[in-house]
């Protein structure tokens, strides 16, 4: 999987974020994304931790945004400071091709089992190191994934760089078609999970440098979806907030190698039982008939076909069983769709 050295990580704000899907080394040094912004009443002049002393609280740098947010949450950037469709928005993506219904089987799967299923992802996700510190895995996304330090900063899976800043920009301009598509495109929940992938893969070859770069990562960006992601879409990080919290301080050894003890310390260990598809109840967004797929053969990943859609073909609103002209020969309904109970119907 050939890596480009020198390609430089794109803004969400370029022409086509098609175009830079293909997984690229960036620089170690990006290039700024915009113009920097200046945060209403966070000159230099004002010591956030100095007024956490002042005020007795302990620990606001953990509170989402930081001591900045704590104190004043309607300041630009921060994750109070969006509006409802704004935050909904940020938990959009595009279902209708599998591609993020595979991610997120493969997400469930691995994180649901214990210590000896965790063992055998290597072999699962077919992992290979690629030199330099980078890996790649096959964990369902439409080419593979490659992670590592050096590749933290950027989405896994593109070449556009991580920026808070941005999405905020985006998120209060979500009239624009263009904007709401490229929110849709990146799909913040689906490269949450990925890098929540690429961490561990990162504890599974002892990569501290690798884990904590993309654990710093995540606490950035999982505040702006942490209202919406368990109402607006059929994702789960059950405990996630905790779990970053407990990478805050972290003191990685000389060359940032991890022991064995070490890696079990800083691995997630979500609530098994929540680790699964959720249902219309629990979800607005649910998609329990295609969460965790029932048979990964009936929809590929990256279908450009309504016929091989798992959003379109099992999808309650098209009939009990769902849309019949989906399904013939060995591709059937009880094969390709959930249903409750194993009922082999919807209703």
């Amino acid at each position: 999987f050939p890596i480009a050295p020198r390609a430089r990580p794109s803004s969400l704000s370029s022409p086509s974020l098609e175009a830079a899907t293909r997984p690229q080394m960036p620089l170690l040094t990006p290039r700024p994304l915009l113009a920097a912004l200046v945060f209403a009443g966070a000159g230099p002049w004002c010591d956030w931790e100095g007024l956490a002393g002042v005020a007795g609280e302990e620990d606001c740098e953990s509170k989402p945004g930081g001591c900045r947010c704590y104190y004043d949450a309607l300041a630009d950037n921060c994750p109070q400071s969006l509006g409802q469709d704004s935050q909904v928005m940020l938990c959009g993506c595009i279902y209708s091709d599998n591609t993020w219904l595979t991610v997120l089987s493969n997400f469930i799967a691995a994180f649901r089992g214990g210590a000896a299923d965790r063992a055998s992802l290597g072999s699962r996700f077919s992992v290979k190191l690629e030199g330099n510190g980078i890996l790649s895995m096959d964990v369902g996304y439409t080419s593979r994934v490659q992670c590592g330090a050096a590749l933290a900063q950027v989405y896994p899976g593109t070449s556009f760089e991580v920026s808070v800043e941005e999405l905020h920009q985006f998120a209060r301009n979500i009239f624009s078609g263009e904007v709401r598509q490229k929110l849709l495109d990146v799909c913040m929940p689906g490269r949450i999970a990925l890098q929540l992938l690429c961490l561990h893969a990162s504890l599974a070859v002892h990569d501290g440098a690798g884990a904590q770069a993309y654990a710093a990562q995540i606490a950035n960006l999982f505040p702006l979806v942490e209202g919406c992601v368990q109402q607006q879409t059929p994702f789960s990080f059950p405990g996630l907030g905790e779990y970053l919290r407990a990478w805050r301080g972290v003191q990685l050894p000389a060359g940032g190698a991890l022991d064995s003890g070490r890696v079990a310390e800083l691995t997630w260990w979500p609530e098994p039982g929540l680790m699964r598809g959720k249902m219309p109840e629990e979800s607005e967004v649910h998609y329990f008939p295609c969460v965790p797929l029932q048979d990964k053969a009936c929809f590929p990943a990256g279908a450009d076909n309504l016929f091989t859609s798992c959003e379109n073909c099992c999808d309650p609103a098209k009939g009990p069983t769902g849309d019949a002209s989906c399904f013939g020969g060995e591709w059937t309904f009880a094969r390709c769709c959930r249903t409750p109970g194993g009922s082999g119907r919807f209703y």
